[in-house]
């Protein structure tokens, strides 16, 4: 069953994910591949009607005069603009065509989401013969990665769901009305709600001194990957069978940051760059359900985890980096964050709003949390269906930002694994870097052999 929107107001962590997407391109791009050409306006057709189903496609964000309040999501209908068909023939042209659309962001108040449609590619990697390709684009706001691949999941499976209504929402002068009579008590949980956190980040800095808690990361030393595109965005696939990624004791998400770790060390040398001793990645980690302290669609931390490229020995680099990783989610787990994230809540929707705009994006950091960013998540089972052809892979692409200038991908569908890369020709050479990380996951392999 797809995700419900928990409520009809955004929470303060997905209305800070919408305000800032006006400032910073954030939306996700789901591809989806299907073995077989499909007839395009049927399909688009049969889309449409799918969506009407979906409660959280039935939807758009109406903000609060003033920003007395969050803005709130209201219903609308899906309409045929929502699914662009496009007749790219080729799969190159097809991932060109994705990067393109990446600086064409959804209107969140208008509709969070669109989908791209090519009815017929030649060359997806393991179709038959022609294939049609699905790139569903959701503001952030709408989903994180997890919440977003369950979007794409009703969309496509075999069976359609069940029928749910989006969640009703009170006008607009009402919601500024119930916003300025809330402000008293909002102001009140702020001020307890900090000191709430206040109390567990002690408790987290003592737990750390005495080695009951890792440590956080440190801040690392900026690379010439540490900076923001240059001329237009690439992206590239890199697709695997999943057992080439699943054998030995590691996960596919630790194996794919070690061949990553490889990749970046070996460009980083190929451009005359240092390939510095805190070589890291900035990974996505969900926060587990039971974990989650208010309803907010994007539920998930950045964990700077080290790559450890002074490890020459591969198979002990993966124990390292899974450790790292381990160490980043043991720290996550502690109240703090949980209670901060309340603490959040409570906020003002202008204050959130204010510090948004106000904030300088355009800085040269001193430091960064990750020389990359890593983006991991496993899209279940190979039983969806477009046109009555079956998935034959999926695949991502993280943003770009200001302080990254090369991203990557892991998803999963099936017994099929796809690590993306998302840059621009003025930062890296994307199809030398399709290369190195092909090249890279070959000798993970071999290191456990």
């Amino acid at each position: 069953m797809p995700p419900r929107l928990s409520g009809a107001r955004l929470t303060a962590v997905d209305a800070r994910m919408f305000w800032l997407s006006r400032r910073l391109p954030s939306d996700q791009f789901l591809l989806y591949a299907f073995d077989g050409g499909v007839d395009g306006p049927a399909v688009a057709r049969g889309l449409l009607a799918r969506a009407e189903t979906v409660a959280d496609l039935c939807v758009r964000i109406r903000e609060t005069p003033a920003a007395l309040d969050y803005p709130y999501w209201v219903p609308r209908s899906p309409t045929p603009d929502l699914v662009r068909s496009d007749d790219t023939a080729d799969w190159q042209g097809c991932l060109d065509r994705v990067a393109a659309s990446t600086a064409d962001r959804v209107d969140a108040t208008v509709s969070p989401w669109r989908l791209h449609l090519f009815p017929a590619v030649t060359g997806v990697p393991g179709a038959s013969g022609l294939a049609a390709v699905a790139v569903l684009q959701v503001a952030h706001a709408l989903a994180d990665g997890g919440s977003a691949s369950m979007l794409a999941r009703a969309l496509f499976a075999a069976d359609p769901p069940v029928p749910a209504p989006p969640p009703g929402a009170p006008s607009a002068p009402v919601a500024a009305a119930l916003g300025v009579l809330g402000l008293p008590a909002r102001v009140v949980r702020t001020a307890r709600r900090a000191r709430d956190a206040a109390a567990a980040d002690r408790d987290r800095r003592e737990a750390t001194a005495s080695g009951r808690l890792p440590a956080p990361p440190i801040g690392r030393t900026p690379t010439v990957l540490s900076r923001p595109a240059r001329g237009a965005v690439a992206v590239r696939c890199v697709v695997f069978p999943a057992d080439v990624l699943t054998g030995g004791s590691v996960s596919v998400t630790v194996a794919a940051l070690t061949a990553i770790s490889v990749a970046l060390a070996d460009h980083l040398t190929a451009v005359g760059a240092e390939v510095p001793a805190d070589l890291g990645a900035e990974v996505t980690v969900a926060i587990p359900p039971a974990s989650r302290t208010v309803p907010a669609r994007n539920a998930f931390h950045n964990a700077g985890v080290d790559l450890h490229p002074d490890v020459g020995d591969l198979a002990r680099r993966a124990d390292a980096i899974a450790a790292s990783l381990h160490d980043r989610r043991r720290r996550f787990e502690h109240p703090a964050f949980g209670l901060g994230d309340r603490a959040t809540e409570a906020v003002p929707a202008a204050v959130i709003r204010r510090d948004v705009a106000r904030a300088d994006l355009d800085a040269r950091p001193t430091t960064v949390g990750g020389h990359t960013v890593v983006s991991s998540v496993r899209r279940g089972p190979a039983d969806l269906v477009l046109g009555g052809h079956p998935v034959l892979m999926t695949a991502g692409f993280p943003a770009l930002s200001p302080a990254v200038g090369l991203t990557h991908g892991v998803h999963g569908i099936g017994d099929t694994v796809t690590l993306s890369v998302t840059t621009s020709v003025g930062v890296v050479d994307p199809d030398a870097y399709a290369t190195r990380l092909r090249h890279a996951v070959e000798r993970v392999v071999e290191s456990r052999q």
